[in-house]
């Protein structure tokens, strides 16, 4: 039978079976991203898996001809669009990075999923979203692989350099999902950089409105576990960074919510600083932290302002956390005498650093929410949360602006 007539017979929607999709991609014949669904309930998980592992290795073969590397990255994406697990995409990255093509394929991978406009059709969001998590996926492996195994992916610092620049390019998108990805990506591959180049140009396009959602989806049980998770994960690169309008975004985020969810957000704010000491190398406190400490200063200061006594107790415990490194005994003392806090607060912290600090308790931290006997305590849940997952449930998540 020719290769016209197998064509014509054979269908992304009938009798589809791994081998006739196979079949498929090697003839050219495009699944699109309407018939991905389909595709994913009939194959399964694991037929999906077998299906993206052979589409990576077609990609190896066929990277110098552009137009068959659309058609199978397009196939890549119908896939990969429609399957909840991201097993799948997973079995993709590990083919992709066994090739011997991979910095071939890489490039023109990037160059077709994010070279174009972003749509405005949900299936386009939808794609679109998957591209930007698999190039994102793709970035963070090579710079984890170049840290633990320098040398190991040849050229690889181009091309990190080139991944950037395409999702930059993207960066100006309303689409929340890619947003959630971008500041991902960035958050992990610039933390511990002095420079943040790229982080910082994304925080000046959307840092406000992304952290405004991530910090509202706290406080709202369906994503409490998947916020707290990402927060933890990638809030301490915008806590070091040294430029003045992320710490100020920063800064209003733990404020606002300091005073909206005061309860849970104590709790989070306990293990945010659990999570910073145990990053920071022994006596010695990582830049993230140091910056946490400030913020904690700060806010003492406005629970002083508005004259919020538990909260002050609360704000006071996790600082105290922070006496024993660096210069952030020196900080916390001023309190204690600084005319701008009132006497009783001054007094507050005089008194904990004498019945908490000085008697070696300073790391034991037992928030007052959680002593409570009235009604359901208090929890900030956690959980372990794929990378898919983060941004699938934090991207569906419309900002609720509260009227002023």
């Amino acid at each position: 039978m020719s290769n016209k007539k197998l064509n014509q017979k054979m269908s992304w929607t009938k009798d589809l079976t791994v081998n006739s999709a196979k079949k498929m991609i090697d003839m050219g014949q495009i699944l699109s991203w309407g018939n991905g669904h389909h595709a994913a309930k009939v194959l399964g998980d694991s037929g999906c898996e077998e299906v993206v592992r052979y589409i990576a290795v077609r990609l190896g073969d066929r990277y110098s001809d552009r137009l068959s590397s659309e058609i199978l990255v397009e196939s890549l994406y119908g896939i990969l669009t429609a399957v909840e697990n991201e097993s799948v995409m997973i079995a993709f990255l590990e083919s992709l990075f066994d090739s011997e093509e991979f910095e071939n394929i890489t490039r023109q991978l990037v160059d077709i999923s994010l070279g174009g406009e972003v749509g405005e059709t949900q299936i386009e969001k939808n794609v679109v979203t998957v591209a930007v998590s698999l190039i994102c996926e793709i970035g963070l492996n090579v710079h984890r692989m170049e840290e633990e195994h320098p040398g190991q992916i040849g050229k690889s610092k181009a091309l990190t350099e080139h991944i950037a620049t395409y999702l930059l390019s993207v960066s100006n998108t309303n689409v929340q999902t890619v947003r959630i990805c971008l500041l991902r990506y960035f958050s992990q591959t610039e933390y511990g950089k002095t420079v943040k180049v790229n982080y910082s140009r994304i925080m000046n396009r959307f840092g406000h409105t992304i952290y405004e959602a991530l910090f509202q989806q706290l406080f709202v049980k369906k994503s409490e576990k998947i916020a707290s998770q990402f927060l933890l994960e990638n809030l301490p690169c915008g806590l070091e960074a040294t430029n003045r309008e992320t710490q100020m975004i920063v800064h209003e985020m733990l404020k606002q919510y300091m005073f909206k969810e005061s309860e849970r957000f104590c709790l989070f704010m306990h293990q945010l600083g659990a999570h910073l000491l145990s990053v920071s190398q022994e006596g010695t406190l990582c830049l993230a932290a140091e910056n946490y400490a400030r913020h904690l200063v700060s806010l003492f200061a406005v629970t002083d302002e508005i004259g919020h006594r538990e909260l002050a107790k609360e704000v006071l415990q996790e600082l105290y956390r922070f006496a024993p490194y660096g210069e952030c005994a020196a900080w916390i003392r001023e309190i204690e005498t600084a005319p701008s806090i009132k006497r009783l607060f001054r007094e507050m912290a005089v008194d904990y650093r004498k019945k908490v600090v000085e008697t070696g308790k300073v790391n034991k931290v037992t928030s007052h929410f959680r002593k409570s006997t009235r009604g359901r305590k208090p929890s900030i849940a956690k959980g372990d949360f794929g990378f898919l997952e983060q941004v699938r449930v934090l991207g569906e998540y419309e900002v609720r602006h509260t009227a002023a």
